[in-house]
């Protein structure tokens, strides 16, 4: 079978695109989860002047866009994904840093490919840890360029349900 340089070229990238969805299921008091540090003779990262534009939590992402925008989640709902929009960052490594009750829970680096690119990391719930979760992005400088929290409830006996799906922003 003959394969065209093109077709694996693209091949590559999309499955360099879909590599970016992170997906941890460690608890959260076990600590976070860090890439490598760069070796001691490596030059200090600097950040190129670049925005978030859209950084929301959602249920899903379908076709490159979240399916929904949501701030409260109840403890029947196990995964939830971090979805940003990034400018003016091409070539530069993002962090989606999550947090629970005040401790870094997960840190995923993410390649900013293009000067306006979508990313997004997915982190699955323990319906025990309740409370309110915290994602940022970190630039490579340490720089934080958006904040969003969404709180995790109990499922109540009485038929609680999921807030209706809305569209994201």
């Amino acid at each position: 079978m003959k394969i065209s340089i093109p077709v694996l070229f693209l091949v590559g990238l999309w499955v360099t695109f879909y590599a970016q969805a992170a997906d941890s299921s460690q608890l959260p008091a076990t600590g976070a989860q860090t890439a490598p540090s760069q070796p001691a003779d490596t030059k200090p990262a600097v950040a190129i002047a670049g925005q978030v534009t859209r950084a929301l939590f959602t249920r899903q992402v379908k076709d490159l866009e979240p399916v929904d925008n949501v701030s409260v989640l109840t403890s029947d709902i196990t995964r939830v994904t971090y979805f940003t929009e990034i400018t003016g960052m091409a070539g530069q490594t993002i962090t989606h840093r999550w947090e629970y009750n005040g401790k870094v829970v997960l840190e995923k680096r993410l390649e900013v490919g293009s000067s306006h690119w979508r990313a997004y990391s997915s982190k699955r719930l323990d319906p025990a840890w309740l409370g309110e979760w915290k994602a940022s992005v970190v630039d490579v400088a340490g720089g934080t360029l958006s904040v969003n929290t969404f709180t995790y409830m109990k499922k109540t006996e009485a038929g609680a349900t999921q807030p209706p799906l809305k569209p994201a922003q």
